[in-house]
């Protein structure tokens, strides 16, 4: 049974072979291929090795290239729709021109119970593609082409890829301090984390904390230390963020929760999570309360519009929130900020449909609604607006690519 639709499949193929003049096959969760040589594809060596290979593109959450044969590599992507479907096969392709690889390969073929006559013209009619950037490239290309294709949230891999590289990017900073002389302090660290969140620059201060978390983690791999380190980071976080703006009242009381969360967590990798959780809850607060340093009663409309953008607000709500005219607090929050109250309103149900659109498997529509905007058009024309393409675009896009 065909995975993809017939005319999704043959749209995906057409720009993967204009690109790179390779076949794409579809793959079974199992690893065993609907097309091309049979007699090859689904030997139980090769079905098997592309089984792995599927396995763990799910895991990390992108492309897994590999090796199907000696000399021979292939790539695989996973199809995802609240489980495993299967994958398409890239292609296979030499990695050097030599008779002695094709000769290799040929023999395992063999030995796994190819007739050799098969196996050589099946060997010799492989491409041969010297550059190693190559394979990974038409791996990702594939990867972003079908993610483009298919509406299917593939949530699951769009978690595992944004773990993933939180693992990588902890497990280099580890590395790198045992290898090199690091003249950066924790202290140091953290700093440059408040800055980054500061100016809201979310993708460098993901990357900035998944260092420090590697650089706690190099000095003390007891769970228990590296809690109250973090513990530690948080609170100085909270206190540089309130030193900065004295209204940001609100994350006292967000920080005892994530400090009950970080407490509770079970190994490094949930720690981790919760962590990168409270983190981008901490971002939110600072840019509710970014631009009101100076007025508490702007202070504490940002903090209503946060609680309840998700709601039909009007200058009435806020009028009887605050005890002020409607004309006062529309003059005091643009006068404070820059921005109008809707602006405000508008901002952060686009950052809240971004967060759905990343995270969650709603419709486009579903999270229009979950965001606060009553009509959808309206909200695909805000969000064209402040993003620069299409909700369903962007969806694909982020989970098609590296985290953001």
């Amino acid at each position: 049974m065909s995975i993809l639709q017939p005319a999704v499949l043959k749209r995906i193929q057409k720009s993967y072979r204009s690109s790179y003049a390779l076949d794409i096959m579809e793959v079974s969760s199992s690893g065993e291929c609907t097309g091309g040589p049979l007699q090859i594809m689904n030997l139980p060596s090769l079905t098997s090795v592309r089984a792995n290979a599927l396995a763990e593109a799910v895991r990390w959450g992108e492309p897994s290239i590999f090796f199907l044969l000696p000399g021979v590599i292939s790539w695989i992507i996973p199809i995802v729709k609240d489980k495993l479907l299967g994958g398409l096969l890239g292609g296979a392709v030499l990695v050097e021109n030599d008779p002695l690889d094709r000769l290799e390969a040929v023999n395992h073929l063999s030995i796994s119970g190819c007739p050799r006559p098969v196996a050589e013209t099946y060997i010799l009619d492989l491409p041969v593609w010297t550059d190693r950037e190559r394979p990974q490239q038409a791996a990702e290309f594939l990867f972003a082409q079908t993610c483009c294709e298919v509406d299917w949230d593939m949530l699951i891999l769009s978690e595992n890829r944004k773990k993933a590289l939180r693992q990588r990017q902890i497990a280099e900073e580890i590395h790198r301090r045992k290898n090199t002389h690091s003249s950066r302090s924790l202290i140091d660290n953290e700093r440059i984390l408040f800055s980054l969140m500061k100016a809201g620059d979310q993708k460098g201060a993901r990357r900035e904390l998944n260092k420090t978390l590697g650089a706690l983690f190099s000095h003390t791999a007891d769970l228990r230390l590296l809690k109250a380190h973090i513990i530690e980071m948080m609170g100085y976080l909270v206190r540089s963020a309130m030193e900065d703006n004295p209204h940001l009242n609100s994350l006292m009381e967000k920080n005892h929760t994530w400090m009950t969360e970080i407490i509770e967590a079970g190994d490094f990798e949930q720690l981790s999570d919760v962590v990168a959780e409270a983190l981008d809850d901490f971002m939110r607060n600072l840019y509710l309360q970014g631009s009101s340093r100076t007025n508490e009663t702007v202070a504490n409309i940002m903090t209503f519009l946060g609680d309840h953008f998700h709601e039909p607000v009007t200058l009435e709500m806020l009028a009887n929130e605050t005890g002020l005219s409607t004309f006062r607090i529309a003059h005091l929050v643009k006068e404070i900020t820059g921005k109008t109250v809707l602006q405000h309103v508008t901002q952060l149900r686009i950052r809240e449909a971004q967060r759905l659109l990343e995270q969650s498997e709603l419709s486009c529509t579903e999270v229009a609604y979950e965001s606060g905007f009553s009509d959808q058009s309206y909200f695909i024309k805000q969000f064209r607006k402040s993003m620069g393409i299409t909700p369903a675009r962007y969806r694909r896009l982020y989970r098609s690519g590296p985290v953001k």
